[in-house]
């Protein structure tokens, strides 16, 4: 019996490695592919590639249209990550160390938006953007962006937030501080790393973000996603492997960097 047992037992260990390797092969494979293309020397994509070079990379140097795609990804997602942090952090405060009634739903209601169906919650606000005749409006594209980021920052801030012991406040209230100082010479000092782990995924949430830009950009707002989907819509650009590539390794840094930062804010609570 315990024969039998063990060779079963080995038998599911190897089948459970076996579906984990061709899952992660399937998940990267694609990212391989489009990296190998991107240094491809033809001007349409071809795979194998026959000859090699930097040519996507620098047709997207020289192209003004990808470039202006790209620096407006930063405009929006830089203010945008900014704004949801200010709003985030005392919210997930106020949720978390008071003791009003209905903290249940008002986080629910926090979140909703990433719990939504991103189609519908973008038609909800074209609806409510044609209204007011604010389609197409930088800063109201900013604040539909804000919407969806914020929620990032209430789930990652209020997860480090409930590793520091309330304790730590009222000893330094008892020992003359104010409720303001406490919070902020304490709390917040710890919940740095934190902070800032939530304002790097925010930033990487809207900077890919393109369901919402489609419907209230109003045609106008042309961010590096919404570039590459008109871009496909037409056809397909070979400089979109190099724009891929360049993506994955910035968005891969910035998850590092955040992902450093939960860990820090982990140890130092």
């Amino acid at each position: 019996m315990r024969i039998r047992q063990t060779s079963s037992d080995a038998a599911m260990t190897g089948l459970g490695w076996l579906v984990l390797g061709l899952a992660a092969v399937f998940m990267i494979a694609p990212a391989i592919l489009v990296v190998v293309l991107s240094f491809s020397a033809h001007d349409k994509l071809v795979f194998p590639p026959q000859h090699w070079g930097l040519r996507q990379y620098d047709t997207l140097a020289g192209s003004q249209y990808w470039l202006q795609s790209i620096v407006m990804s930063f405009k929006v997602a830089i203010p945008t990550a900014v704004l949801a942090t200010l709003i985030g952090v005392p919210a997930t405060i106020a949720l978390e160390r008071s003791r009003m009634k209905g903290k249940a739903v008002l986080r629910m209601l926090g979140i909703a938006p990433i719990i939504l169906p991103g189609a519908a919650y973008a038609v909800a606000l074209y609806l409510f953007y044609a209204q007011f005749h604010i389609l197409g409006s930088f800063w109201g594209v900013v604040a539909a962006e804000v919407t969806i980021a914020v929620p990032f920052v209430i789930l990652i801030v209020g997860a480090g937030l409930r590793r520091i012991s309330a304790d730590l406040e009222l000893v330094a209230m008892s020992l003359g501080a104010s409720r303001l100082r406490a919070t902020l010479g304490i709390t917040v000092r710890l919940l740095v790393p934190s902070i800032a782990a939530s304002l790097v995924l925010a930033f990487v949430t809207v900077f890919d973000e393109l369901v919402l830009i489609n419907f209230v950009g109003g045609g106008q707002i042309i961010t590096l996603p919404k570039a590459i989907y008109d871009s496909f819509r037409t056809g397909t650009e070979p400089l979109i492997t190099a724009i891929a590539t360049l993506s994955m390794v910035v968005t891969g840094m910035l998850m590092l960097i955040s992902t450093h930062w939960r860990k820090a804010s982990a140890d130092r609570t």
